[in-house]
């Protein structure tokens, strides 16, 4: 099928993470995992808000290639994922280069979603490499969230 998307999830989609249920049901529509990968460039990745929760941003050249995985959506599919990233007011879903993890690595074009309009407080923190399960321990799901847990994590836009 020509309409399938292929999406690098970093973070809670991932595989025995919190959110992963919107990948693994079918209510969600059709997907499949593909393989495990790296971006090709290097991002910042971290973890922040009193939810805990991880942002990739489009600062190419900064940051470390972060490890996720990249599965292929139906149109239905994505619109769940579309909805828990808030895509396009919190998170942008964008190209993104991936190289498989295969025994024999191939480059890839994907789409991630990436924080829009991060405050440079998040580029003090720590990059990551691959958000752990470590990492969820403090993750505070959408239905617990407050708005001013993103709000406090980008700049406001001027219209």
């Amino acid at each position: 099928m020509s309409n399938l998307v292929k999406i690098f999830v970093y973070g809670t989609l991932k595989q025995g993470f919190p959110n992963h249920h919107l990948l693994s049901n079918p209510l969600s529509g059709t997907t499949k995992l593909l393989c495990s990968a790296r971006t090709e460039n290097c991002y910042p990745l971290v973890v922040a808000s009193d939810a805990a929760i991880p942002f990739m941003m489009d600062i190419p050249g900064k940051g470390q290639r972060v490890k996720g995985e990249v599965y292929e959506v139906c149109p239905q599919a994505l619109v769940h994922l579309d909805k828990l990233e808030d895509h396009p007011r919190w998170y942008r879903r964008q190209p993104c280069q991936v190289v498989t993890e295969d025994s024999e690595p191939e480059l890839m074009s994907c789409e991630a979603y990436f924080l829009m309009n991060p405050k440079d407080s998040l580029l003090q923190k720590t990059f990551l490499e691959e958000y752990s399960l470590d990492c969820t321990k403090e993750y505070v799901r959408v239905e617990g969230r407050t708005y001013i847990d993103l709000r406090s994590q980008t700049q406001s836009l001027q219209m």
